[in-house]
């Protein structure tokens, strides 16, 4: 679903490049998969990570959007 996403095993390295991209102007979101860290991040036209300029949203939110896209196109 995401197209800027990571994998880590190691917590350690994860959290390293999660506060890299940080400090660089993205606003990242972990979470897990089994037993890997998963960093997805998007980059802020202001250069900072400012969370007001990014969406995340859960699954069923984005399928429910979608729908009334698609319902308005017929």
């Amino acid at each position: 679903m995401y197209k800027n996403e990571i994998a880590f095993k190691d917590h350690f390295n994860g959290m390293t490049v999660a506060e890299m991209l940080l400090e660089e102007g993205s606003v990242v979101m972990l979470s897990y998969e089994e037993d890997l860290l998963i960093v997805n991040w998007e980059w802020c036209e202001s250069g900072f990570a400012n969370r007001n300029e990014v969406v995340f949203m859960s699954q069923w939110e984005y399928e429910e959007e979608l729908d009334k896209v698609y319902s308005a196109k017929d």
